[in-house]
C-alpha cells in the first residue's frame, strides 16, 4: 500500500514539474534576452482571427515559483491526508510507513520559501532596469532551475528509495539536507552514485542561490534603455533580501561544508556545527519578512515604474529588521565559538537565549535579546503602516487603492507575526513578573501549525501580481477570479486561527489540534461536532481550491483580462478603481439608450 501511494505521489509531482518546463524555448523568454533586444517571435505571425498571435510566456522565476508552490503543497497535503487516513483507521503514525516518508518529504522543501522570494527580488530587478520588458540573463535563469531541480531530487530521493529499499532516508530536521551518513544501498556503485548525487545537489542548490545574488548585483540593463550615465542603485527591499538570502544559505551552506569535512577527514567539528544548527533558528523569520519588503516595494512600483521606493523611514525598516535578524545570528554563532558560552533556542520563533561566565556580559546579551525581537516587530509593523500611508508623488488624488494581494500579504504578514508575538509576550510576562498565562500560551502554540503556509502563499500571490503588472505596463491587476482565489486561500488561515482561539471560550481550556494545526475538538453534541467537521474541512477546500486558482490564473493570464476582473464584462466607467487610469482592453459599458436618444426629444 505504501508503495503504491508513494508512486501515486510521485507520479503527481513530476506531472507538476513537466507541466511547469514543458516549453522548449530558451530560459530568456520574453523580449529582451541576455541584455539583447531578441528577434522577432515567429508565432506572432500567426493570424488568429484576424489579429496577431500574441505570445506571453510565464517567466521563468515565475515557473520556479509555482514549481516550489506545487512541490511544498503537494507534500504537506500528502501527509495530512495521510494522518487523516491513519487517524480514521485507528492507526498510529509512526506505525505508517508512508506517513514516515511523507513526513521526511515535508522537510526536505524547507528551502521553498527562501528560493522563491530570491526569485521575486531578481525578476522586480530585472523588470525594473528594463522598463518592465526584460527578463534575467540565460545563466541565472538557469541557477533559478538548478535550485528548483536539487530540491525538486532531494524530495524523490527520500520518497522514490524507500519505496525500493523498505528504509526511509534519513533527513536532518533543522536542514531539510540528506545526511551525510545515509547510504541505504549495499551495492558499491550505487553507494557512489548515491553520494555523488547528494554533493550534486547541494553544488545545485548552495551554488545556484549564490549565483543568482551575484547576478542581481552585477545586472546591466541593455544598451540604449536608458539616457548614458543613469545609475540605478539595486534598491532597499532587493539589498535586504539579498542579505537575508545570503545569510540563510551561508549558515545552512556551512553546515553541509562541516559534515563534508567530517565525511572525508574523519574528525568532527562538533562545536562549529552546533553553533551553525543553532543560528539556523534565527533564520525561520527571513522568508516572511524578505517577501513583506517586495510587496512594500511592488507597491511603491505600482504608482511609480522607474523610480518608485517606500518612504525612507519604511526602507529604513527595512534595514533594522533584516540587521535584527543578523546580530541575532551572529551572536547565535559567536557567543559559543568566541564567547565560550551557550546558546539555546527560545521559547518563541526567532528568539534566542545566551548563557556566557560574565554576569556583565550576560546582562547585555539579554537586553540586546529583546532589543533585537523588539526591533523586529515595530519594524515589520511599521513597513506595514507605509503601505497604507504611501501616496503617488502627483498627490494623494492619484493613489490607487491597495490591492488585493497586498491585502492578503498584509493579512498573512499579521497573522504569522501576532501568534509569534503573542506567545513572545506571554513568556516576557512571565520570566518578568513570574506571571503565567497559560491559556493564553498554549491557545497560540496550538495555532502555529495554522501559519505554516503563510510565506509560500504570501509569495505566490505577489508573483501573481508582478507578472500581471509586467504584460499591461504597471496598469492591469490579475483576473477577478484569480483574485477571489488569493481571498479564498488566505481566509482559510485565518479561519483555522480564530476557531482555535474561540474553542477556549467554550470549553475551558485549550484547543487540540492535530500536527497539521487542525482543530482536533470533538464535542459530544452531534450538531457542534458536524460544524466542527465542516469548518475543518472547509479550510481545506479554501486553501487549496484558491491556491489551484491563482496557478492557472498565471498561465492563462493576458494583457486583456488582466485587469482586474477577468473576460466577464462588467458595467463601468473602463477605469481602475479609485483612480483615472483606464482598464486595459476595456473602455467600460456606455449608458444604455433611453427615451432621450430619440430625435427631437431633449437630452437630460
Amino acid at each position: 500500500m505504501a508503495r503504491t501511494a508513494g508512486l501515486v505521489i510521485l507520479a503527481a509531482v513530476a506531472v507538476a514539474h513537466a507541466v511547469q518546463f514543458r516549453t522548449g524555448d530558451v530560459p530568456g523568454d520574453g523580449p529582451v534576452n541576455n541584455g539583447k533586444l531578441a528577434k522577432e517571435n515567429p508565432m506572432q505571425q500567426v493570424p488568429v482571427v484576424g489579429e496577431a498571435f500574441a505570445v506571453n510566456p510565464v517567466s521563468t522565476a515565475m515557473k520556479c515559483v509555482i514549481s516550489l508552490t506545487i512541490q511544498y503543497m503537494l507534500c504537506y497535503t500528502a501527509l495530512a491526508l495521510c494522518r487523516t487516513a491513519a487517524d480514521s483507521f485507528g492507526w498510529k503514525y509512526t506505525n505508517f510507513p508512508l506517513n514516515n516518508i511523507l513526513e521526511t518529504a515535508c522537510v526536505t522543501v524547507a528551502y521553498a520559501p527562501m528560493l522563491s522570494v530570491l526569485f521575486l527580488a531578481c525578476r522586480m530587478r530585472v523588470l525594473q532596469l528594463t522598463k518592465g520588458q526584460g527578463n534575467p540573463p540565460a545563466w541565472i535563469q538557469m541557477c533559478m532551475y538548478f535550485c528548483t531541480y536539487a530540491v525538486l531530487l532531494m524530495t524523490l530521493i527520500v520518497v522514490v528509495i524507500p519505496l525500493f529499499t523498505g528504509e526511509v532516508i534519513g533527513v536532518d530536521p533543522k536542514t531539510g539536507d540528506i545526511k551525510e551518513d545515509t547510504q541505504p544501498f549495499k551495492s558499491m556503485l550505487c553507494a557512489a552514485a548515491f553520494t555523488a548525487l547528494k554533493f550534486l545537489i547541494m553544488i545545485g542548490l548552495y551554488g545556484g542561490a549564490v549565483a543568482i545574488v551575484y547576478g542581481i548585483i552585477t545586472y546591466e540593463p541593455p544598451q540604449g534603455t536608458w539616457p548614458a550615465g543613469k545609475a540605478f542603485p539595486v534598491a532597499p527591499a532587493v539589498q535586504c533580501t539579498m542579505i537575508l538570502s545570503c545569510m540563510y544559505f551561508c549558515v545552512y551552506g556551512l553546515i553541509q561544508v562541516s559534515r563534508s569535512y567530517t565525511q572525508f577527514s574523519g574528525k568532527k567539528l562538533t562545536k562549529f556545527e552546533n553553533a551553525m544548527m543553532t543560528s539556523t533558528n534565527c533564520m525561520n523569520f527571513a522568508p516572511m519578512l524578505a517577501i513583506l519588503f517586495i510587496g512594500a516595494r511592488m507597491r511603491a512600483l505600482q504608482m511609480d515604474p522607474v523610480n518608485g521606493n517606500p518612504q525612507k523611514w519604511a526602507q529604513n525598516c527595512f534595514f533594522m529588521c533584516t540587521y535584527a535578524v543578523a546580530a541575532q545570528t551572529c551572536l547565535a554563532i559567536a557567543i559559543p565559538l568566541v564567547l565560550q558560552g551557550e546558546v539555546k533556542v527560545g521559547k518563541t520563533e526567532g528568539d534566542m537565549e545566551y548563557t556566557v561566565e560574565n554576569t556583565l556580559l550576560g546582562t547585555v546579551l539579554t537586553i540586546a535579546r529583546y532589543a533585537i525581537m523588539l526591533c523586529i516587530y515595530v519594524g515589520f509593523t511599521c513597513v506595514i503602516w507605509s503601505i497604507f500611508t504611501i501616496e503617488h508623488p502627483a498627490g494623494p488624488q492619484y493613489t490607487p487603492a491597495i490591492s488585493v494581494t497586498m491585502q492578503c500579504v498584509i493579512n498573512l504578514t499579521v497573522q504569522f507575526f501576532f501568534i509569534y508575538g503573542m506567545i513572545w509576550a506571554c513568556i516576557t510576562l512571565k520570566e518578568f513578573t513570574q506571571f503565567e498565562w497559560a491559556l493564553l500560551t498554549q491557545t497560540m502554540e496550538n495555532a502555529k501549525g495554522t501559519v505554516a503556509y503563510c510565506p509560500m502563499l504570501a509569495i505566490l500571490f505577489v508573483g501573481t501580481r508582478m507578472r500581471a503588472l509586467q504584460i499591461t505596463q504597471n496598469k492591469g491587476a490579475p483576473q477577478g477570479w484569480v483574485q477571489d482565489g488569493m481571498y479564498m486561500a488566505t481566509w482559510s488561515l485565518l479561519i483555522q486561527f480564530c476557531m482555535i482561539a474561540v474553542t477556549p471560550l467554550a470549553t475551558g481550556q485549550p484547543a487540540q489540534v492535530d500536527m497539521d494545526g487542525n482543530i482536533k475538538w470533538e464535542p459530544d453534541n452531534k450538531i457542534l461536532f458536524y460544524c466542527v467537521q465542516t469548518i475543518r474541512w472547509l479550510g481545506y477546500l479554501l486553501l487549496y481550491g484558491g491556491i489551484i486558482t491563482v496557478i492557472v490564473g498565471v498561465y492563462t493570464m493576458t494583457p486583456e483580462t488582466a485587469n482586474g476582473r477577468g473576460a466577464v464584462p462588467l458595467v463601468g466607467d473602463g477605469k481602475i478603481p479609485g483612480t483615472d487610469a483606464g482598464v486595459p482592453g476595456y473602455d467600460g459599458v456606455k449608458e444604455p439608450y433611453g427615451a432621450n436618444d430619440l430625435p427631437g426629444v431633449p437630452t437630460f
